[in-house]
């Protein structure tokens, strides 16, 4: 009998459940309400609180300083040197999400477009 190769995790999906143990300590509710509230299987969400806590274990320093959580961060647009060719700037949000930008767009809206990202509620299409 063959072995089956183990799956690879993907790295959005560890990301999605990191945001939902995230979300459950903060929202108050125990764990089964977060459960049922988000269509989570309960079975799942203990197992990848498990998971994902012996990652951290390992990759955890050995000083007792915590790591700090990615933030979002400012940025400036500034004026580059021409681009020869009229190819987007890709900016990757740190949960996961995207927006292209092309070359003469607006700042302003710019602005506002990351301004609203920042604050909406993260869209979650599917549960992990």
């Amino acid at each position: 009998m063959e072995t089956p190769m183990p799956r690879k995790v993907s790295v959005e999906r560890e990301q999605c459940w990191r945001r939902h143990l995230d979300q459950q300590r903060a929202s108050g509710l125990s764990v089964r309400e977060y459960c049922h509230l988000h269509g989570l299987s309960e079975h799942s969400f203990y197992a990848w609180r498990r998971t994902i806590a012996e990652r951290d274990r390992r990759g955890k320093p050995t000083s007792d300083q915590p790591i700090a959580a990615p933030a979002f961060l400012p940025v400036a647009v500034v004026d580059g040197p021409p681009r020869p060719h009229d190819s987007p700037i890709e900016i990757r949000l740190v949960d996961g999400r995207r927006v292209r930008v092309r070359t003469g767009c607006d700042r302003t809206l710019l602005a506002d477009v990351l301004a609203i990202l920042h604050e909406a509620p993260k869209p979650e299409a599917r549960p992990c």
